[in-house]
């Protein structure tokens, strides 16, 4: 185990929210701590842990999360936004030991922030034998999408068997937030952005559900690592994780950036999730790359 590791570990052990950060009950409109939260999401079938990718804040406390709920639920499970399916063996691979870490970083294309935001939860799940579901389209499917172009044959055992982008609220909210955004004015361009983040979000709910179908014979508790605009407001993939197995229970966790996480006004933020944390801005010295 790395320092970097032992140190997380450390901090999780010692049960406290990551410093500054801030946890709101949404329904209730009340602050709670990390005990309360995962005592009730525990419960649950999915968790979705929606994220500010690029904030150590916020990965630091999806990390205490993961471990309390794995205390709280043996059978855990990791999904994660950050890998795609066409990776899922090499992930495998390298939970199991039959790779190296330079071997397995080579061959399963890892964000560029791998290192510092999501290598401590993939070697927690190796160190405990958890199964990780590399959940995501292959990013160059999606962009093909994107420009408008079909995907060739040969990548079709990657896409979904059911893909839709229907004129909702999930597109409204994506519609509001691309406005203005380098090649997004024309209505055409919109919609190919729109129908690659909803091949996304349809690509990671199948992933999760045929985890579920093929385990039946399980109760493993599912915790999703995604942007949190994919399962703010239960859309995005929440929603189409529900529309293939609707008898799933499931909790959202939303995440907001504020400089004073303890007199955030969650007010305008109640309907985005069952619980949202509140975490301190990167300090600009230390920001990462953005991930891809």
């Amino acid at each position: 185990m790395t320092l970097e590791l032992c140190l997380t570990t450390l901090m999780l052990c010692l049960g406290a929210p990551p410093e500054a950060s801030k946890i709101y009950h949404l329904k209730q409109g009340v602050p709670v701590d990390l005990a309360a939260v995962v005592e009730a999401v525990a419960k649950q079938d999915v968790v979705f842990l929606g994220e500010e990718h690029d904030n150590t804040a916020g990965h630091e406390f999806q990390m205490q999360m993961v471990e309390a709920l794995h205390k709280k639920r043996p059978d855990l499970v990791l999904s994660l936004e950050m890998f795609e399916r066409d990776v899922q063996g090499v992930l495998n691979d390298y939970l199991l030991g039959r790779l190296t870490e330079a071997d397995f970083l080579e061959r399963s294309r890892p964000w560029s922030n791998y290192q510092k935001h999501y290598r401590p939860l993939v070697e927690y799940a190796r160190q405990h034998k958890l199964d990780v579901i590399a959940g995501n389209i292959p990013r160059h499917v999606a962009r093909l999408v994107s420009q408008g172009n079909t995907p060739p044959l040969e990548d079709n055992r990657w896409m979904p068997r059911l893909t839709s982008s229907p004129r909702d609220a999930y597109w409204e909210r994506f519609n509001e937030t691309m406005k203005g955004h380098a090649g997004t004015v024309e209505a055409e361009e919109m919609d190919r952005y729109y129908r690659s983040q909803c091949l996304k979000d349809d690509t990671m709910a199948e992933s999760i559900a045929d985890y579920l179908a093929q385990h039946h014979h399980r109760q493993p508790l599912v915790v999703h690592l995604c942007g949190k605009f994919h399962s703010d407001f239960g859309q995005g993939t929440a929603w189409r994780l529900l529309s293939r197995k609707p008898l799933l229970s499931l909790s959202v966790v939303s995440m907001e950036v504020g400089d004073k996480p303890a007199e955030f006004d969650w007010k305008p933020f109640a309907q985005q999730g069952h619980y949202l944390v509140v975490v301190p801005p990167e300090p600009a010295a230390e920001k990462p790359a953005k991930a891809e």
